[in-house]
């Protein structure tokens, strides 16, 4: 009979919508999302390469824009491909990398607006 509750318990519970304790600090900015979101691309990059993927099949991740006329011709995310292709030579975890990703990014992101911060523009 115990066992019986519990299994009822336990399919209850499941229908109850539950959020997932990782993403509940999901950035709210366009930046902050963007280095987020290349720092995940880091974190899937590792594991493929761990797995065996070749590194040319995750390159479509860091397409930008792809001329219309010329199928071969694609303008690619430095970014993303530095990122990409740096994964494959990572030795540690793959979340370990994710955090250097996002870090690394916010980084440049602050050095980039402290640059444009320091620009001052007068009407004379």
């Amino acid at each position: 009979m115990k066992t019986i509750t519990k299994q009822l318990i336990l399919i209850g519970l499941m229908n109850f919508p539950t959020a997932a304790g990782a993403f509940e600090a999901l950035p709210t900015n366009t930046q902050e999302y963007l280095c987020y979101s290349q720092a995940m691309i880091g974190y899937d990059s590792v594991i493929n390469s761990r797995l065996g993927v070749p590194a040319e099949h995750a390159l479509d991740l860091a397409v930008l824009s792809q001329i219309p006329i010329s199928s071969t011709q694609k303008t690619y995310s430095k970014a993303l491909l530095k990122t990409i292709l740096n994964a494959y030579l990572w030795q540690e975890t793959p979340h370990s990398y994710a955090i250097k990703v996002f870090y690394r990014c916010a980084q440049d992101e602050t050095k980039l607006h402290s640059v444009q911060n320091d620009v001052v523009t007068t009407d004379f």
